[in-house]
């Protein structure tokens, strides 16, 4: 049997190994095996956690339908969305808070 030169060459490319597409593999199954075993991830920057409660509003089919239609538009979850317009709510409420028009009686009491 005749071998051809593009035949020789495949046979190499089969043997060869590509270490960058192994060392890839590598840290994809290390990923998902620290994601089955629980404790990842292992590193938490400190400051930047949040911490959330949880709670149940009740809403029109409508506002919903809004809420949900603006969360796909910014590709983002609904719950996200719902945190982000009630922050918004009282960055407005603290503004309107310091910077109301009506004026206020302080007594200061010795």
């Amino acid at each position: 049997m005749i071998r051809t030169y593009a035949d020789v060459l495949r046979e190499r490319e089969e043997n060869m190994t590509n270490y960058d597409m192994d060392e890839l593999r590598r840290q994809e199954k290390k990923k998902v095996e620290q994601k089955l075993s629980g404790d990842w991830p292992k590193s938490v920057e400190i400051g930047k956690e949040e911490k959330f409660k949880t709670f149940e509003i009740d809403i029109s089919d409508d506002i919903f339908l809004r809420v949900a239609k603006e969360a796909h538009e910014r590709d983002i979850t609904f719950n996200s969305m719902v945190l982000s317009i009630i922050k918004d709510g009282l960055k407005n409420v603290e503004y309107r808070f310091e910077h109301d028009s009506k004026p206020q009686l302080l007594n200061e009491d010795n």
